[in-house]
């Protein structure tokens, strides 16, 4: 795959692999609800917010991300009106979006944006895996004996990747993304399953306590990223055969998502209260069910990082002008970067911290505060010969609203999740713990 500067691969791209061209049919609305709910299924559902507070918010976040899509999606058809030449499939059209509507400044930022996105979520991936695979090898291991931590596992995870990480495009992993749907309802099904019979590990009188300042703070971060999935809605849409319907899947797409996430969540809180562990997988008793459930998210993260991961590589060596090509100089940068991770990963081992600062941060600008920002830009601007647009009354102050949550509860969740990785940093840190064993 040709390399633009500060590129984001598109699926068209990674089909392809030479910058691509989407056969001329394109994805149905069905096969681009698949694709939504494989971007946002995985991560997400496994720190799901505690606390019945967070099941309304869960409802309404689903909705408000979603009426943001839909007008993300128009934005994109705007752009098709105005300018014939995204017509053709582009590889940046959440930044080509970001830039018409808010020029090159707002293009610049999105970009910052989305790519600090994505090299946080794949760091939460590297802890996620680590913790995962440390759970199943403590429960296999004699009792009294160790065997490797989470934090030294994090280390073996990292040089694990490493090598793929070197592969020019995940082109032959694209389908991988699809297994996440699958996978994901496996697990689902299973941990409510194991909850609803699990007899051992269940606390005698669950704890409900009052929802603080903080926790839903931290509850709006873990909600954004288990939604977080607009950063990557103008890619799936542009490979499409009609862009147009693009909020029929968005619909069905979320529809989809809050049925695997609502169960997890009501009956993880109802019968653990708030005993509830970050990770729902590991709260529940280990048995070979949840084991097998364990290694389907354990497949499942290891592609989505690759996928997930190559942007960031690419426009790392774009800005450092390595040569797109396998070389010393490729090898380099994404070993760094992937060493990088490592560290950050051993300094907060604890992935719901940087879930949530991702969630609250960068996620939450992503999707509920540029979408709607720039589709009324877009709307508004009557500068050109193109078919004037209005909207509704009810719709712009939605929009509005949606713009105010984000920009409050953002703020709110980046202060607590950044409190509160600073404080973990002094108990929990890999660098004080490496060779402890977890409990």
């Amino acid at each position: 795959m040709s390399s633009d500067k500060n590129s984001i691969v598109s699926i068209s791209a990674l089909i392809s692999g030479d910058g691509g061209e989407v056969p001329r049919q394109g994805m149905s609305v069905v096969l681009t609800s698949i694709f939504l709910m494989a971007q946002m299924a995985g991560a997400g559902f496994l720190a799901l917010p505690k606390g019945w507070l967070g099941i309304p918010m869960m409802l309404l976040f689903c909705v408000l991300v979603g009426f943001a899509g839909t007008r993300l999606g128009k934005s994109w058809v705007m752009l098709e009106e105005r300018w014939p030449q995204y017509r053709q499939p582009s590889r940046q059209p959440y930044m080509d979006i970001a830039e018409k509507s808010l020029g090159k400044t707002g293009r610049q930022i999105t970009l910052v944006s989305l790519i600090i996105n994505l090299f946080g979520s794949t760091t939460v991936f590297i802890i996620l895996i680590s913790e995962m695979v440390a759970s199943i090898l403590m429960h296999s291991t004699p009792e009294g004996q160790c065997g490797l931590t989470k934090c030294q596992l994090v280390i073996v995870v990292g040089l694990c990747v490493v090598p793929f990480t070197w592969l020019g495009t995940p082109k032959d992993f694209w389908q991988a993304s699809l297994l996440a749907v699958a996978a994901t309802s496996t697990a689902v099904v299973v941990i409510v399953v194991q909850i609803l019979t699990d007899t051992e590990s269940l606390p005698d009188e669950p704890h409900y306590p009052n929802p603080t300042v903080s926790s839903f703070s931290l509850g709006f971060g873990s909600i954004l990223f288990a939604f977080g999935g607009a950063a990557v809605f103008p890619t799936i849409q542009n490979d499409m055969a009609d862009r147009s319907k693009f909020w029929k899947s968005i619909s069905c797409g979320f529809t989809g998502i809050l049925s695997l996430y609502l169960p997890v969540a009501l009956s993880g809180y109802i019968m653990y209260g708030d005993q509830v562990k970050s990770n729902i997988l590991l709260t529940v008793n280990l048995t070979v069910a949840v084991e097998v459930a364990i290694a389907l998210q354990i497949i499942n993260l290891l592609c989505t990082f690759v996928i997930s991961s190559n942007p960031v590589f690419q426009s790392v060596e774009d800005l450092l002008h390595v040569p797109n090509k396998f070389g010393f100089g490729r090898i380099l940068v994404r070993t760094m970067l992937v060493f990088l991770q490592v560290l950050i990963g051993l300094a907060v081992p604890d992935f719901a911290l940087i879930l949530n600062l991702i969630g609250g941060s960068v996620i939450s600008l992503c999707t509920f505060v540029l979408p709607p920002l720039m589709y009324m830009n877009l709307v508004d601007d009557k500068s050109g010969p193109w078919p004037q647009r209005t909207i509704p009354l009810w719709e712009r102050a939605l929009l509005v609203e949606i713009i105010i949550v984000g920009v409050i509860g953002g703020i709110c969740s980046t202060v607590s999740s950044f409190y509160a990785i600073i404080v973990a940093s002094f108990h929990k840190s890999c660098f004080l713990t490496f060779n402890e064993c977890e409990e």
